[in-house]
């Protein structure tokens, strides 16, 4: 008698051919976590690999449907790393929030890059009074601003305009670029004073930087950085060409080129940003929140730099496909709220409001209890 394979039958050359492509497949996810860990200064072309996590995730997962259908046994081979990697998908994609938007908590915390306040593609709206409307229904305590604009001097500062219409308080303006009349750059708002306020100006880069401010609550300081890291200045040309390269009028080499120089210059320039916030919060006593615009997905060396040791509030509490960032390709999580150990986080949200290209954030965070 022949003794049994143990598939029902020899694999074909097609399904040869796909365990190949497959094995491919598997080298790229593998190389897509390994970004996460990587410094892009010591080998940049990983972080492209992380760059394509998801893309690469869902040719896996397919790849597991094929063998569930055609060899069962074989869909481990995708399994096992698709879940090696379960850490890091669950800071993509998660299910541990719920549908309320009612909790208990000692501060809630918003972070949103509203663009200059300039309406996003295809959406008539005024940006800043439904800004306005957006932080009243929201209520955070804090709120970190990115590319924020106002005029600073003159009777329509909304600086001014926003304190006398919410409940926010106190602010810390941080213009990146200014002149006699109007700035733009970050600001902090709070509806508790801030004590302290300031810059981390080592691997600044213009509007790409990082300032903090100290909230006083009760008797506790927090530590507040609202980051906007430096993104990959890509332009109009080369959105188009990303989005469309069949549309493009210069060659796919040179744009592809071009773009790839510019995505590698700010993998490294992000990771220079990322090292000094590390080093800025090491040197703090206050329990640290962490939040803002990173420009980089959760694949990402600088991301889980920042995060190292902190509680990522999408992870602990977010719900379905983290995206923030939507204008271009529907696919990023580019904007976080992270936290310090000395906080639990009770409650995450994405607010799908298309007003800038990103979406706004928040999240409810209360103190542990200190023995």
């Amino acid at each position: 008698m022949t003794k049994k394979s143990i598939f029902r039958k020899n694999l074909g050359f097609f399904s040869k051919t796909i365990f190949i492509v497959n094995v491919f497949a598997i080298l790229a996810l593998l190389l897509s976590y390994s970004a996460a860990y990587i410094n892009p200064k010591s080998f940049w072309p990983i972080a492209f690999f992380g760059l394509g996590y998801l893309p690469i995730l869902l040719i896996n997962v397919g790849f597991v449907i094929y063998w569930v259908l055609r060899k069962p046994k074989l869909a481990l081979f995708s399994l096992i790393p698709i879940l090696f990697g379960w850490n890091l998908m669950t800071k993509h994609i998660n299910f541990n929030g719920s549908d309320s938007a009612d909790s208990t908590a000692d501060v809630r915390v918003m972070s949103f890059n509203v663009h200059l306040f300039k309406p996003a593609k295809h959406v008539e709206a005024n940006v800043k009074s439904e800004t306005i409307d957006l932080i009243n229904e929201v209520n955070p305590d804090v709120i970190c601003f990115q590319e924020f604009y106002s005029r600073i001097k003159g009777s329509k500062k909304f600086t001014d305009e926003l304190l006398a219409k919410s409940e926010l308080k106190h602010v810390y303006f941080a213009p990146a670029v200014e002149n006699s009349h109007e700035g733009y750059g970050q600001a902090i708002f709070s509806k508790y004073p801030i004590i302290n306020s300031g810059m981390i100006k080592k691997n600044e880069f213009g509007i790409n930087r990082i300032i903090y401010a100290d909230v006083l609550k009760d008797k506790d300081t927090i530590r507040v950085y609202n980051v906007h890291l430096r993104s990959f200045a890509l332009q109009n040309e080369d959105k188009e060409f990303i989005q469309n390269p069949s549309n493009s009028t210069e060659s796919d080499k040179k744009i592809s080129t071009r773009l790839g120089l510019k995505i590698k210059e700010a993998f490294t320039l992000r990771s220079n940003q990322a090292e000094s916030l590390r080093e800025h919060i090491k040197e703090t006593t206050h329990p640290s929140v962490v939040m803002g615009d990173f420009n980089d997905t959760p694949m990402s060396y600088s991301v889980n730099l920042i995060g190292k040791n902190m509680l990522n509030a999408f992870q602990e509490k977010g719900n379905g496909w983290g995206v923030t960032h939507y204008e271009m390709l529907p696919l990023f999580q580019i904007d976080y709220i992270l936290c310090s150990p000395q906080f639990a986080v009770n409650d995450y949200h994405i607010v799908k409001k298309k007003l800038s290209d990103h979406y706004p954030i928040w999240a409810d965070l209360s103190f542990k209890n200190q023995d």
